[in-house]
């Protein structure tokens, strides 16, 4: 019972929030019909490159975690799989993600303890890398928060470093192997490895915010005085709708969330429809970036 009221509010959740942005959407159309929208196809390409080291970046660092484990596998086929597994986030459950890359993977023998924990590793790592570009929008939304920002910029490295560290790690990596009564073999890491890996990642996540910012720049020039303000807010909202974990790939939520933050700097109803787009355009370089898995080389175990 408690299960199916959970998947319930899963599929809900959604559909509400959804409901109430466009809504709000709706009340607003003759303002946001008046903003002096356009396509800056130079900045929409732009957004396209800047994002690419975020669609390469997660694959590859998944890939280091996942040798650490005791298996090499050709980056062609680990970035073949982790698109796969993150397309199947859209699907209600919120188990997919993770039930399709052990299943992906398992024809490279890797047993689903060390898939699931290679995989957890990735999330933490991104999470973590996406509070630092977050901050920036947190501190512009609280005021209250401004004199702590660049003390809070020097913490989460520090709390990255303390919370993937080899040993915490294969702690709770072999605590998830024996609730799911699979053989766990520990995860040889070396803790700068690990800490670069992380390092990836916020490279990544900067060029994936001012790839958002861009593509918000590229509909509206206006949001350009605003650059950094919608790259931060990006990330915060992003970080938001992966804690909630209620919604599929975060989808309404994120959205919100998002929308509320434009609107400290646009006209509610321009925030809301900016964020939408956003999802659309991310959703787009998704699809861009899965197909383009056919042209990377294939392993021999393909």
């Amino acid at each position: 019972m408690n299960k199916r009221f959970g998947v319930a509010v899963k599929l809900a959740v959604p559909l509400i929030v959804a409901f109430f942005i466009g809504r709000l959407i709706y009340e607003n159309w003759r303002q946001i019909r008046g903003e002096p929208w356009q396509l800056d196809a130079g900045d929409l390409l732009l957004s396209f490159v800047l994002a690419a080291g975020w669609f390469l970046a997660r694959p590859l660092g998944w890939m280091v975690v996942i040798d650490c484990f005791g298996h090499s596998i050709p980056f062609g086929e680990i970035y073949r799989v982790y698109r796969k597994s993150e397309l199947s986030r859209y699907v209600p459950g919120g188990v997919w993600q993770f039930a399709s890359r052990v299943y992906l993977t398992r024809r490279y023998g890797v047993q689903p303890a060390a898939c699931l924990a290679a995989t957890l590793v990735d999330m933490t790592l991104a999470a973590l890398a996406s509070m630092v570009p977050a901050v920036w929008a947190a501190a512009a939304a609280l005021p209250q928060l401004g004199e702590y920002q660049r003390g809070l910029l020097l913490i989460f490295p520090l709390l990255s470093f303390a919370v993937v560290h080899p040993r915490a790690l294969n702690a709770w990596a072999g605590f998830l192997a024996r609730l799911l009564k699979q053989p766990y073999t520990p995860l040889r890491i070396g803790a700068a490895k690990l800490f670069g890996v992380w390092a990836l990642y916020l490279a990544a996540w900067v060029g994936l915010t001012a790839a958002m910012a861009f593509f918000a720049r590229s509909l509206l020039p206006s949001a350009g005085a605003s650059f950094t303000f919608i790259a931060g807010s990006y990330a915060l909202a992003w970080l938001t709708a992966l804690l909630t974990m209620i919604a599929p790939a975060g989808v309404g939520i994120r959205e919100g969330v998002l929308g509320l933050l434009l609107g400290r700097v646009l006209a509610p109803g321009t925030g809301l429809t900016l964020a939408v787009a956003m999802r659309l355009w991310l959703v787009a370089m998704e699809l861009v970036w899965w197909a383009a898995g056919r042209w990377f080389p294939r392993g021999p175990q393909a």
